[in-house]
C-alpha cells in the first residue's frame, strides 16, 4: 500500500496512529504530497488533491480519512458493527470537525491580513469552542479506549495546539486537558508528532 500524505496534516495523523496501532505500518509506503502543487500520480489517484490518499493494489484509490481508516480496520479484523460503532463514529466525526475548523483558521491566518475574514474566523472558533465543550461535558470520558474515536480526537487536539495556539483551550476544558496529556504520552502519538 502507499499513503500520499503529509506530516502536518491532522487527518493524515489520524490515519498513522490508527495503523500503527493494528500493527500495519510495514505495509504502508509513505509518500509525502503537497497537495497545493500535486503532481499527476497524486492527481490521477484523487481528483480533489486532499491528503491522505491510499492506493491498495488491484483497489480504486481510497481518499479522506474516514474512509481509509475503515478500510484499515476491516483489513485488521477489528471493524465493530451496531451501536457502539456508530457511537464511535459520532466522536470521531467530532474530531474531524474541530480539524475542519482548526485547518480553516490556520489557512485563513496564512492569507494576506487585509484578505482575511473575521466573521468566518469568529464562526470557526465558536465551533470548536462548542466542540470542546462537548467533550468537556462527557464525551471526552467515553473516550477510555485508545480506538479511532480517541486516536481523532487527539489527532484534532494536537492540531489545535501545533497549528492554532491562540485557542486557550487546556485552561478552560481541564477533563479534557488532562485526557489528552495521558494521550500524548502513548508511542503512537509520539511516533507521528509532526513537529518532528
Amino acid at each position: 500500500m502507499q499513503l500520499f500524505y503529509s506530516k502536518t496534516s491532522p487527518y493524515t495523523r489520524k490515519v498513522l496512529l490508527v495503523a500503527r496501532h493494528l500493527g500495519l505500518m510495514d505495509d504502508i509506503k509513505l509518500v509525502p504530497v503537497n497537495p497545493l502543487e500535486p503532481g499527476e500520480d497524486f492527481l490521477h489517484a484523487n481528483p480533489l488533491s486532499k491528503i491522505p490518499t491510499l492506493l491498495v493494489e488491484g483497489e480504486p484509490a481510497l481518499f479522506d480519512s474516514r474512509v481509509i481508516v475503515e478500510f484499515l480496520l476491516d483489513r485488521a479484523g477489528m471493524n465493530d458493527t451496531g451501536r457502539a460503532k456508530t457511537e464511535v463514529l459520532k466522536r470521531q466525526a467530532l474530531a474531524d470537525g474541530i480539524m475542519d475548523a482548526a485547518l480553516s483558521i490556520f489557512l485563513e491566518n496564512n492569507r494576506p491580513e487585509e484578505q482575511r475574514s473575521s466573521y468566518w474566523q469568529d464562526r470557526w472558533h465558536a465551533a470548536i469552542n462548542r466542540a470542546l465543550a462537548h467533550l468537556e461535558d462527557g464525551a471526552v470520558q467515553a473516550l477510555e479506549h485508545w480506538r479511532l474515536d480517541a486516536m481523532a480526537t487527539a489527532a484534532a487536539l494536537d492540531y489545535l495546539c501545533f497549528r492554532v495556539p491562540e485557542v486557550n483551550w487546556k485552561d478552560h476544558y481541564p477533563k479534557t486537558a488532562a485526557w489528552f496529556e495521558d494521550v500524548c504520552q502513548k508511542d503512537d502519538m509520539k511516533a507521528t508528532n509532526p513537529r518532528d
